[in-house]
C-alpha cells in the first residue's frame, strides 16, 4: 500500500467490477484500530500493543471460536491488562470489526493483482493465475479464523456484512473481468465462474486445514493448473 497513513479507501459492494474498491479500509499499512484508539495518535509502542491484541484475538478465535471468546482470553494471550485492552477497543465486537477491516485492507493486494490485465493483451498465463492463487492462499492462511467463520461473523453487525460482501464481490468481479466472455471458449457466465473460483479456493483451504494437510507449493500449483485449464486454456 502506498497511500499515506490514516487515509482510507472506499469500497463499493454494488457492482464488483474493476472500478470498485474494497470499502472503508485503512490504507498505508494493514493495522486497523478500534473506536478508542481512533480518537488519538498512536506512537510506536501503542501500535505494538494494539498489534499484540489483534494477534491475540486471532489466536483466541482460532481456539475457542468468536462467540466463546471473552476479552479476558484476549488479554491473557496478549499478556496485558483489561485496562490496556479498553484503551484500544471498546469491546470484543469492536476488536472484531478492526480485524475484518484489516483483512479487507490486505485483500487489496489480491484485488490489485486480479485487476491487472495481461501486458500484451489476451488471456492470462499460467503464471498470472499462480500469482493470484498464492496471494489468496497467503491471505486465507493469515486470517484463517475469520475466513472459517465469515457466515457466523456476518450476523453480528450489519456493517460487517457490508465489508465482507464488498470484499468478495470486488474480488470475484475483478476475476470475472479477467475471465471475460470467451477466455477459454467454454465459459457460459464469467461472473458465475469468478465466484465459483473464489469458492473453490476458500473451501480447498478450509478442507486442507481440516484434514491436517499442508497448503504447500505442490497443492498451490495443482489448483492453479485446474483453474487455468478450466478458465483460460482454450485447448483444455
Amino acid at each position: 500500500m502506498t497511500a499515506a497513513k490514516g487515509a482510507t479507501r472506499s469500497v463499493s459492494a454494488a457492482s464488483g467490477g474493476p472500478g470498485d474498491r474494497l470499502g472503508e479500509v485503512p490504507a498505508g499499512d494493514a493495522d486497523a484500530v478500534g473506536a478508542p484508539a481512533s480518537k488519538r495518535v498512536l506512537r510506536s509502542q501503542g501500535r505494538r500493543t494494539m498489534r499484540k491484541l489483534l494477534d491475540a484475538a486471532m489466536v483466541a478465535f482460532d481456539k475457542r471460536g468468536y462467540h466463546a471468546t471473552r476479552v479476558n482470553d484476549v488479554v491473557e494471550i496478549a499478556k496485558t491488562s483489561h485496562g490496556t485492552f479498553y484503551l484500544y477497543f471498546s469491546n470484543k465486537e469492536d476488536l472484531l470489526r478492526a480485524l475484518v477491516a484489516e483483512a479487507a485492507a490486505e485483500s487489496q493486494t489480491l484485488y490489485d493483482a486480479l485487476s491487472t490485465l495481461p501486458a500484451q493483451g489476451g488471456a492470462p498465463r499460467w503464471e498470472d493465475v499462480h500469482g493470484w492463487v498464492r496471494a489468496y492462499s497467503a491471505l486465507w492462511t493469515r486470517y484463517a479464523p475469520l475466513f472459517r467463520a465469515w457466515t457466523d461473523l456476518a450476523t453480528i453487525d450489519p456493517d460487517l456484512v457490508d465489508a465482507i460482501r464488498g470484499t468478495f464481490t470486488a474480488m470475484s468481479g475483478a476475476l470475472a473481468t479477467q475471465i471475460g466472455p470467451d477466455s477459454s471458449g467454454h465459459i457460459i457466465d464469467a461472473d458465475a465462474a469468478g465466484l465459483a473460483a473464489l469458492a473453490m479456493l476458500d473451501r480447498f483451504h478450509y478442507l486442507r486445514e481440516f484434514l491436517g494437510q499442508p497448503i504447500d507449493e505442490v497443492a498451490l500449483e495443482t489448483i492453479t493448473t485446474m483453474l487455468y485449464r478450466a478458465l483460460f486454456d482454450s485447448k483444455a
